[in-house]
């Protein structure tokens, strides 16, 4: 074989494979979501210590699959908001934006308020809201 007739099958070769990888890529059974989907803890479960834990106004705490955010002063449950973490879209994790009070899914870019109300898809609801009970200095997450 010729040095011409080499690279033009190896290239023939490599531009098929490409578009094969390019139309999986973009096939409509792909969702785009992020391979392992977020499975939160039980909620009961999630406690947060109020004297060493989101004293400030804005502050907030992000595990488990839950984010806590203290929303106004005193250690009651309405100055605080609850909300799971994973975006309702497919399942990523949204982060919490204390500069602007809003919820960033980075995965596929969708927007929610601070008080979890979509703002902007593609997801279609907004974040799952949980109630908090706090005794003591001890808040603790409902279940629903």
């Amino acid at each position: 074989m010729k040095r011409n007739e080499f690279l033009t099958t190896l290239t023939g070769s490599f531009s098929v494979a490409c578009l094969a990888c390019m139309t999986s890529a973009c096939s409509k059974e792909d969702n785009g979501a992020p391979g392992a989907v977020n499975n939160p803890a039980p909620a009961s479960g999630f406690l947060i210590n109020l004297d060493s834990e989101i004293k400030a106004v804005n502050d907030f705490v992000a595990r488990s699959g839950y984010i806590v955010i203290r929303t106004a002063t005193g250690n009651t449950p309405a100055s605080f908001s609850a909300f799971s973490s994973v975006c309702p879209h497919a399942g990523a994790t949204v982060e919490y934006k204390n500069s602007t009070s809003s919820f960033l899914c980075a995965a596929h870019g969708s927007t929610f308020s601070g008080t979890g109300a979509l703002i902007q898809g593609p997801a279609t609801r907004g974040l799952t809201k949980f109630d908090v009970e706090i005794t003591g200095s001890t808040l603790r997450l409902k279940n629903q």
